[in-house]
């Protein structure tokens, strides 16, 4: 079954260098009532700055706080192969219901050395295999057709989060089977307009209730409605949160909110500075109607 819905990708909380599982816990009492799950350890997650044990550890007691009937998508991107099948595997192992894996992105890649990582990583799958179409990160665009392709003879890839801005590949990959999650907060109420078949950005573990409002709203074939809640809610903070630092903003945000002990980011990361605090604790007051809160 393809992966869909309400999967927020969120930062990882730490205390002096180490997941933080209470603040994490916090999180997850925050966004599970209204989300179906959530995406762990994706670029949000801070996974490029952890090592493979560290992603283990992590994804174990992640995985082991959460409730059985929501959806968890473990991240498992890595420039290694027998790195990402380690990590997809002990995702598995560990109940995850699918793995998010992008490109490789330390080589030039070519269309059929993708073929043969995915290929290798889906063999060593029992769970969902999410590609993660990141052109900004991994320098390499995926074309739908490939991707079409690849997922015709592997067993379980049948969803891509789309962070590409080109929205022509939502209806061309449905109308192939496949599952489209949209992936850049930046420009989400797009994805939302090209009916996307969920969502993989970070609005709605900052916003849950607001999101889910917005998310019924569309499904429900009322655009004006969704946008009104969208409108209020939630594009203050999207706007401030910026373009390349959503991360450490987030992680501030989470802070700000009480959920988060800290606001702590590994290196080469470092936290946002006092100025963007404000305008993230502004956005937050000034939402209109705060009845999503």
């Amino acid at each position: 079954m393809a992966v869909r819905g309400i999967l927020p990708v969120i930062p990882t909380p730490f205390a002096d260098g180490r997941f933080d599982a209470e603040s994490f816990e916090r999180l997850l009492e925050h966004m599970l009532p209204d989300c179906d799950g959530y995406t762990l350890l994706g670029s949000t997650g801070e996974a490029p700055s952890l090592t493979t044990e560290q992603r283990q550890e992590i994804a174990a007691r992640a995985l082991e706080l959460t409730p059985r009937e929501k959806t968890v998508v473990v991240g498992v991107t890595h420039t290694s192969l027998a790195e990402s099948m380690r990590l997809a595997r002990h995702a598995q192992e560990h109940g995850a219901s699918g793995v998010l894996c992008a490109s490789p992105y330390y080589f030039a890649n070519s269309q059929e050395g993708l073929r043969r990582f995915f290929a290798d990583l889906d063999a060593a799958l029992e769970i969902d295999l999410v590609l993660y179409d990141n052109p900004a990160a991994t320098k390499t665009t995926l074309a739908a057709d490939d991707v079409i392709a690849w997922a015709s003879e592997l067993e379980h890839l049948r969803t891509l989060k789309l962070t590409d801005h080109d929205l022509s590949k939502v209806a061309k990959l449905q109308a192939a089977g496949m599952s489209v999650m949209g992936g850049d907060d930046p420009i989400l109420f797009r994805y939302l307009d090209a009916g996307v078949d969920g969502v993989m950005v970070i609005v709605p573990a900052i916003f849950p209730k607001a999101f889910r409002s917005v998310w019924d709203a569309v499904n429900a074939g009322d655009p004006a409605a969704a946008m009104r809640t969208f409108a209020a809610e939630i594009l203050p903070f999207s706007h401030v949160f910026g373009i390349g630092d959503e991360i450490v903003t987030t992680k501030a945000m989470l802070h700000l909110m009480g959920i988060f002990v800290s606001d702590e980011v590994l290196p080469p990361l470092v936290p946002v500075d006092e100025q963007r605090r404000v305008l993230l604790q502004l956005a937050y007051d000034n939402a209109p109607a705060r009845s999503y809160s």
